[in-house]
Formats: structure tokens, C-alpha cells, sequence
């Protein structure tokens, strides 16, 4: 034999393939283990079912809440008992027709500073003015805050056909609770028709058929174009009062007693301006 052959007889034999993955001893090669990336994939899957699990959580929360306010036991959290009125009543007119002020007041049965005014202020001019004939109260409705101020207004205009537009009125302040809550949906207000004593066929023929639909809105124009932007806003005859307290209504209706001027004692007539 040459060193030739010996040298290739003596070069080592070819390894074997490299298994795809770590074996073990007496056993087949181990499977791959997961990629980082993979691991990513999931922790992603996790956060994004408990965004999903806090997102339902809020849901369910703000469907208990609106179920609460829809909730017709529950309280006002400072319950008011607006007494009644010693004025004479004549439909949304308090006080007598020959009265040599007349005031007009712009509200929304849902507005809360509406409600104060109606326990508080009101009766205080109903006292000392409206009472002793010294003016006289219109009340006019600036339904704007949402549709149930406007169910709320055709309801008390329904009831003024049966001379009880005031008690309506106090008995919708006192039911009060928040702004479309659900306080003023049409099955309450029909209710509350009832609880003063309403002729409940007539009250819901008036309000199913719509009688003051038209009305309600030619109210809430007429105040857009007096400059009423928010409620209460009261006038003593064509002229606007700054604030809603009883001492600047008062002072109000005594410079108008003070002065007399056709603006103060007869209906005005400028345009936009309510009439009596």
C-alpha cells in the first residue's frame, strides 16, 4: 500500500447532520421552544381582553346609573315644598290684569336655578307685589334644555285649560331631578296630572294631540329674540333684570311704579316682545 493510499484510508469520515434542535440523551431532538416574539403576541392578547373587561365594567356602570336616574323613588337631594300661591291665578298669569307692572318670566322646568326661583323668589314677589296688585306675573317657557323641558312645558300649558297651570307648575319644580333623567318622560307627567287632581282624558287628549306643541316653540323663539340666553331671565316690562334675585326683581318693580311709562304699565308692543 503507498502513503497515498494510507493517507486517504486515514481521513476521517464525514459527520452526521445536525439535528434541527437540542437532543436528549436516548431521545429525539427537542422541540423548538417559542420566540420571544410569540411571547409578545400574547401579552398583547392580555392587555387587550382586559381593556375590553375595564371598557364593559364603564359600560355597565353608566347603564346602572342612567337605570337610577330613570328610577321614579328616587329623591331630590334637597327636596323643596313650593307653597301655594295667594295671587289671583288666570292661566300662566299670576296676579291682576290691571295691574300696573307686568313681569315675565322665562324658565325651563329642568333648570335648577328655574327651581330655586319658583320656591324662593316667587312666592316673595307673590307677597309683596302680585298679591297686592301691584304687578303681574306671565310666565313664559324657554324649553331648550332638552326634550323632556319640552314635554314638561306642553304638559303645564295642557293643564292651564283646566285652571291649574300653577299647581302643575310647583308640582313639576318639586319632582325635579337633574336634567333628562327621565324626571319629565310622558308616562310621569301624566301621572302627575293625577296627583293634583287633573281630568286625566282631557289632559292626555291635550297632550297626545299635540294642542301646544306650536306654541311652546313660539315661546322659546319670541325669548331668543329678547336676548334670553339662559334661565331664568325675568323682565319688567321691556326691560331685561341682570340678576334673578328677589332685590333685583324688587328694585326693578319699584323704579317701573316709581316712573310709569307705557313700557312698564301697558303690553308692550316692540317686536319679539311677549304679550299679556
Amino acid at each position: 500500500m503507498t502513503k497515498q493510499s494510507k493517507r486517504r484510508a486515514k481521513k476521517p469520515a464525514a459527520r452526521p447532520a445536525r439535528p434541527s434542535g437540542p437532543t436528549r440523551a436516548g431521545g429525539p431532538p427537542r422541540a423548538h421552544r417559542p420566540t420571544r416574539a410569540a411571547g409578545r403576541f400574547r401579552n398583547l392578547g392580555f392587555v387587550a381582553a382586559l381593556v375590553v373587561a375595564v371598557i364593559a365594567a364603564i359600560a355597565l356602570i353608566g347603564v346602572a346609573n342612567l337605570l337610577k336616574g330613570d328610577d321614579n323613588s328616587t329623591t331630590n337631594a334637597n327636596p323643596i315644598d313650593i307653597p301655594d300661591h295667594t295671587a289671583p291665578a288666570d292661566g300662566m298669569a299670576l296676579g291682576m290684569a290691571d295691574a300696573p307692572v307686568t313681569i315675565y318670566e322665562y324658565s325651563d322646568f329642568q333648570c335648577p336655578v328655574c327651581r330655586d326661583v319658583a320656591a324662593e323668589v316667587v312666592p316673595q314677589l307673590d307677597t309683596d307685589y302680585l298679591a297686592t296688585g301691584k304687578a303681574r306675573l306671565i310666565f313664559k317657557n324657554m324649553a331648550f334644555i332638552g326634550q323632556e323641558s319640552t314635554w314638561a312645558a306642553e304638559a303645564a300649558a295642557c293643564a292651564s285649560d283646566q285652571g291649574k297651570f300653577w299647581q302643575y307648575h310647583n308640582k313639576l319644580f318639586e319632582e325635579q331631578k337633574g336634567e333628562n333623567k327621565g324626571t319629565f318622560k310622558v308616562d310621569n307627567l301624566k301621572r302627575f296630572a293625577l296627583e293634583i287632581g287633573l281630568d286625566e282624558v282631557a289632559f292626555n287628549t291635550c297632550f297626545d294631540e299635540g294642542k301646544y306643541k306650536a306654541k311652546i316653540a313660539d315661546e322659546r323663539s319670541e325669548g331668543q329674540r329678547r336676548g334670553v340666553s339662559g334661565t331664568p331671565t325675568f323682565f319688567v316690562g321691556q326691560t331685561k333684570v341682570n340678576d334673578n334675585t328677589y332685590d333685583a326683581i324688587s328694585k326693578a318693580i319699584d323704579d317701573a311704579l316709581a316712573t310709569p311709562t307705557p313700557s312698564a304699565t301697558a303690553t308692550p308692543t316692540a317686536e319679539g316682545t311677549p304679550s299679556g
